[in-house]
């Protein structure tokens, strides 16, 4: 049983020795040497082993000890590429007796074959020398043609190769040192978005950034040095310079445009440290998932039926608005265009949700989730119902609500309310075009001799509001002239 899960599991089992019983009424025993193999971070790995081998022992109901356990990286030696390819029927070396002309055409094939690739073989092979290049390049491959004769190795940009190192780089190491730049740049975007919101108080304000600007800059620079073994220090302080001004000038993009200047540069560095971290959390959590492979086309697929399937759930901005006039969404005619956009925005409150899964990425990074999953997974769902519900609540619902009851006292105090979402308040006068008794009217008795505050019509049904009944009047427009006014508090004509 023990084989087969551990064959299940994608682990290698390497090897098995068989322990006699040392008494007849003991029973024999095993002495396995496993390779485990899981994703996430190496804090922990060691005792994330043993317990992903405890936990196959208490779900097989197997007596089985772990006696030793021991970290293994795989990373494979960064040997270099070489690539294949057909040289020239004239060496480098010969002088070509037709002539000054072809000595030049055959030095420029020559480079260019060397150089630029034009004769390549179309085979690339790593190697440590030209030797063992050269070998793996005459090798003939299942289904492929053997190679000409007299194949030549090249390194790429026909790069000298000099004597192999004591010891190969590794491959995958680069990468995980190049990843280290993040820091330098959370720290410039952290000193362009202070420069920003402290420029205009002066020059003592913002200068205390240019010190950790400078030592990004620097470490930026010293990472790409110790990242990319033999890259000239010229390229390293244009690449680590590049990085920190990237970075400064996103931080320095966040304040300038930010909708409400009125926030501080607190509130604009959480933000970015928050949704950096919560977009890290999400990325290790759906890798570590077993369904990673579906994400990039479901994910597309659910997002299209978001925005229509708000409106349908009652969720709309609109709506809330309107319920400080006691009205319904389907009293006022709202714009597609404008519905769309209010449920992006509520679609966006939701995104806090995102918080929880994050949170789970996290765990399983650090791999806090192998024995006590359903201590992660209790934790992720309350925070799930809270995040979503403060996001939705806090964010959307709460806003709108406050800017409906905004307008109500906006229009007792006799001023215009603003714009929200496709619904456009106006003072307007309504003139029957008939007699007053024949004008239907749905809400209340009108008076053509006061001003009303329009918010709009749909289905050929005015919605006017009524200051002094606080009430909202329906009135077929075929019954109705409405006047636009400039002061509510004078008399209609």
């Amino acid at each position: 049983m023990f084989e087969a899960e551990v064959q299940a599991r994608d682990w290698r089992l390497l090897k098995r020795v068989e322990i006699p019983a040392t008494l007849p009424a003991n029973e024999k025993s095993c002495r396995y040497t496993v390779e485990v193999r899981f994703p996430g971070s190496a804090f922990r790995a060691t005792r994330a082993a043993r317990e992903h081998l405890e936990v196959v022992s208490d779900r097989l109901l197997l007596d089985l000890v772990v006696e030793v356990v021991q970290g293994v990286e795989r990373d494979p030696a960064d040997l270099p590429v070489w690539h294949a390819y057909r040289p020239p029927s004239v060496a480098a070396g010969e002088v070509a007796s037709t002539g000054a002309w072809a000595c030049l055409r055959q030095r420029a094939l020559i480079w260019a074959t060397c150089t630029l690739g034009t004769r390549d073989t179309g085979r690339q092979v790593r190697a440590g020398s030209e030797g063992e290049a050269l070998a793996l390049s005459a090798r003939v491959l299942p289904g492929t043609s053997e190679p000409p004769e007299g194949v030549a190795v090249r390194r790429q940009g026909n790069a000298r190769s000099g004597p192999p190192p004591a010891v190969w780089p590794r491959r995958r190491e680069p990468m995980r040192r190049i990843a280290m730049l993040r820091f330098p740049g959370l720290v410039s975007l952290v000193c362009g978005a202070w420069i920003a919101a402290l420029w205009n108080a002066g020059t003592r304000y913002w200068l205390p950034a240019v010190p950790f600007f400078l030592a990004a800059v620097v470490a930026a620079v010293l990472i790409w040095r110790w990242s990319l073994h033999g890259l000239q220090i010229t390229n390293a302080l244009i690449f680590g310079a590049g990085v920190s001004v990237v970075a400064a000038c996103f931080g320095v993009f966040a304040v300038v445009t930010a909708p409400d200047r009125s926030v501080g540069l607190g509130v604009v560095v959480i933000g970015m440290a928050l949704g950096y971290l919560v977009a890290t959390g999400v990325w290790l959590w759906v890798r570590q998932s077993s369904w990673a492979r579906a994400v990039p086309w479901l994910l597309p697929a659910v997002l299209a039926f978001v925005p229509g399937l708000l409106p349908g759930l009652g969720l709309s901005l609109p709506a809330f608005y309107l319920d400080a006039f006691s009205l319904d969404l389907e009293d006022v005619e709202v714009p597609a265009a404008m519905k769309l956009v209010a449920a992006l925005k509520l679609l966006s409150t939701t995104l806090i949700w995102l918080i929880a899964p994050a949170m789970l990425g996290y765990l399983r990074h650090t791999h806090h989730m192998i024995t006590s999953r359903w201590l992660g997974y209790s934790t992720a769902a309350f925070l799930s119902v809270y995040a979503l519900l403060a996001g939705v609540a806090g964010l959307a619902i709460q806003p709108a609500v406050a800017a409906g009851r905004g307008a109500v006292a906006a229009a007792a105090a006799g001023r215009t309310p603003g714009s929200y979402y496709g619904i456009h308040p106006e003072w307007v006068c309504a003139l029957p075009v008939k007699d007053l008794a024949a004008v239907p009217t749905d809400g209340g008795l009108l008076d053509p001799a006061r001003p009303y505050l329009s918010l709009g019509d749909a289905g050929g049904v005015a919605v006017l509001w009524d200051v002094r009944g606080k009430a909202a009047l329906k009135i077929p427009l075929s019954a109705l002239r409405l006047v636009p006014v400039a002061d509510p508090r004078q008399a209609c004509p």
